[in-house]
């Protein structure tokens, strides 16, 4: 390849040094930047679903007209969504779940975000370096309580605009010796500096996810981060699937973060509070408060109250969006 097709290479991916990025001592808050964007669906998962929950059912001949196959063909749209909610809630083999993807870009949210993110089973991710990528023109993205205690007081603010600059110029200093790389530099940087990544998940995982990461025991962008992914999901592809992205308290209906499905970890995990969804069963914590705060949230993306979910019965074939009925009824 030529130079100049390599430099077009580099220049498009942000890794050509001679780009010298301009370097900015920014912090924001963690909420303002979070950005979730689902780039990549299938087009009827319902009938993906269908077809993989029912495979196992049938007489076993080969033909293409015999009991094995087309089931999606034979049966009704209302059957069609009784075998799908039959998937969702958890009576059928869970497999079948396995079988829709979802693509998301995420940008604005902290390394640390990703790193609780990337602990997901049954997905890939796909997260911007730091060693063959400049940082030195990343913000630093900030837990939003962190943000507002810089903002209110003036010492404070002080120290952390301090430490910031210190941080970027030390970075740019590396950078600047004569073996100065990005690998070597990215010692000194935080894991609050700007982070993004792709990830491509199953909706079987993605609900493991969000049982998790949708509730206000965990910190503040990734519960952020989450809903928007619900939302996503729901404004582009189906609101009946979105229904059953959901808090895992809301599911089992009382605060698991401290109980319940936490079991013996009740007692490792008493750094906050319960955040009021549901009652809590312990009155002791490291901190007497929530560690996000779902009134926060809710001036970023749509909160769904804890007995707003919709729980389908096999007959509620009606209840669905139009976008829903839509995909059941296709050929």
């Amino acid at each position: 390849m030529l130079k100049d097709d390599i430099d077009n290479l580099r220049k498009s991916m942000g890794t050509l040094p001679s780009q010298k990025p301009q370097k900015n001592y920014e912090y924001k808050n963690s909420l303002e930047t979070c950005y979730v964007n689902l780039t990549s669906f299938p087009q009827n998962y319902a009938k993906s679903i269908v077809i993989a929950a029912t495979s196992t059912w049938g007489n076993g001949q080969c033909g293409p007209n015999d009991g094995c196959c087309n089931k999606w063909n034979k049966l009704t749209p209302q059957n069609r969504y009784r075998v799908v909610l039959a998937a969702l809630t958890g009576n059928t083999l869970p497999l079948a779940l396995e079988n829709i993807s979802f693509q998301f870009e995420i940008n604005g949210v902290p390394r640390h975000t990703f790193d609780q993110w990337a602990r997901t089973r049954l997905a890939t991710h796909q997260s911007i370096g730091c060693r063959d990528n400049s940082k030195i023109d990343a913000p630093f993205i900030l837990y939003s309580e962190l943000y507002e205690e810089i903002e209110s007081s003036e010492s404070l603010k002080k120290d952390f605009v301090e430490w910031v600059i210190k941080t970027k110029d030390l970075y740019e200093k590396i950078l600047n010796t004569g073996r100065g790389s990005y690998q070597m530099a990215r010692a000194v940087l935080p894991m609050s500096y700007n982070h993004s990544f792709t990830t491509y998940i199953n909706f079987a995982s993605l609900q493991t996810q969000c049982n998790r990461r949708m509730m206000a025991c965990e910190e503040g962008p990734i519960v952020l981060m989450s809903w928007k992914m619900r939302s996503e999901i729901k404004n582009k592809v189906s609101p009946f699937l979105a229904n059953y992205l959901r808090p895992l308290c809301d599911k089992v209906k009382k605060c698991v973060y401290h109980g319940g499905a936490e079991g013996l970890t009740k007692y490792f995990s008493n750094l906050f509070a319960g955040c009021g969804r549901w009652e809590d069963e312990v009155d002791y914590a490291e901190f007497n408060f929530s560690c996000t705060s779902y009134e926060k949230l809710k001036n970023y993306v749509e909160i769904v109250g804890p007995n707003e979910w919709i729980d389908f019965s096999e007959n509620d074939y009606e209840k669905l969006s139009d976008i829903d009925k839509k995909i059941f009824e296709e050929d």
